[in-house]
């Protein structure tokens, strides 16, 4: 990539945030190019999205200095930012539930004539968009309530390049995208650097980060550990600057044994079209994966057998049982020893204004309460 000072768009200085006993970034210079992807990477907590949430003005710095164009950065919030053309594309979902998808792309900026909404531009202009994400099929009056999270995260990144920008920012974009879907996505990509937009790409994925893009910087425990150019450093030295050791070769066992008793036996499952007749058996101490195309079922088939939606038909068989278990509800699913991790961990898997004690111990209310009390102390040691 060229380095004139010229291409630089946006530079950082000293930027450091702390939060009560932690500090989450510490003293981070940087620079990012126009026309350039500029990947992030790190562990979990190392300050990847938190770096990106200050240049979106989404959070405010403890320490530094941000130099946008040449001149002085120091948005208040996330509208300042991006009245300058600095948009962020979240890994936590920010749409609408309520609102259709059409609405949610153009939240801000509903499209009218004589005062009153032009649906009929809106339609329009947000097929377009959908058409460059693949979702051509998607209709743009849909509820985002009824969509899958793939397709959420493709609403998502289809708003974001709704609006003309200089810099995007996005944080794990791909994590719940099928193969074609990121194959679009990252057209989309390549037509925005030849437009001269900068992309800082937040992805634990290698092998994207490695076929993307140009730089790449390495955070850890909220430190800048090096910024490289990506045709210049490997895989293994990447993950070396991630973890501060030297990481061996993963350990492949030729051995693996499965069980021969059955954990679970699934006879004829179904629910309306989005279920049929799904039959399998689950041995103990094996991994079974169900793969499918967004919409294919999946998510909608472990519902069923948890519990969390009513099924027409089928049975559930836990362990050698000769006789189904009764599954009307999420709580008979745990009382007969079944857990999930659901697909929208923020919307259907936390309550997130909770503590951390009350989500870990929702699910057995019953070991740390007594008499409609919850014992404090039994739950925080959980």
């Amino acid at each position: 990539m060229p380095e004139a000072q010229e291409d630089v768009l946006l530079r950082l200085s000293g930027i450091g945030k702390k939060y009560p006993g932690v500090i989450a970034l510490d003293g981070v210079d940087l620079e990012f190019r126009r026309g350039e992807l500029h990947a992030l990477c790190g562990e979990n907590g190392a300050g990847k999205s938190t770096l990106s949430k200050i240049i979106a003005g989404i959070v405010t710095s403890s320490a530094g200095e941000m130099f946008f164009r040449g001149s002085r950065f120091e948005p208040e919030d996330k509208r300042d930012a991006e009245e300058l053309g600095i948009r962020m594309v979240m890994q936590e979902l920010n749409l609408i539930s309520t609102l259709t998808v059409a609405e949610n792309i153009f939240l801000n900026r509903m499209p009218s004539r004589m005062g009153l909404l032009d649906r009929k531009r809106l339609k329009k202009e947000t097929q377009a968009l959908l058409n460059e994400v693949g979702l051509e099929r998607l209709d743009t009056d849909a509820m985002v309530s009824d969509l899958g999270v793939g397709q959420q995260q493709m609403v998502e990144i289809a708003a974001g390049f709704s609006q003309k920008c200089e810099l995007l920012i996005l944080d794990e974009p791909t994590a719940s995208l099928t193969d074609s879907e990121r194959e679009l996505l990252f057209v989309q990509i390549e037509r925005l650097k030849k437009e001269g937009v900068c992309i800082i790409y937040i992805s634990h994925r290698m092998e994207e980060i490695k076929r993307i893009s140009d730089r790449i910087t390495i955070l850890r425990d909220g430190v800048l550990r090096g910024t490289r150019n990506t045709d210049e450093v490997d895989t293994d030295e990447i993950i070396r600057m991630m973890v501060g050791r030297e990481v061996g070769g993963a350990l492949v066992s030729d051995d693996r044994k499965v069980a021969s008793e059955l954990a679970l036996r699934v006879k004829g499952i179904g629910r309306g079209r989005a279920a049929r007749d799904v039959s399998f058996d689950l041995r103990k101490g094996e991994i079974l994966g169900f793969a499918g195309m967004m919409g294919s079922g999946r998510t909608e088939l472990m519902r069923l057998i948890f519990g969390a939606d009513p099924k027409d038909a089928g049975e559930v068989y836990i362990g050698d049982d000769k006789s189904p278990v009764a599954i009307g509800s999420p709580k008979d699913a745990v009382r007969a020893g079944l857990a999930m991790l659901t697909e929208d961990r923020k919307e259907q898997g936390l309550l997130l204004p909770q503590a951390i004690s009350v989500n870990t111990s929702l699910a057995r209310l019953a070991g740390v309460a007594s008499r409609g009390w919850i014992r404090r102390d039994e739950e925080v040691s959980v």
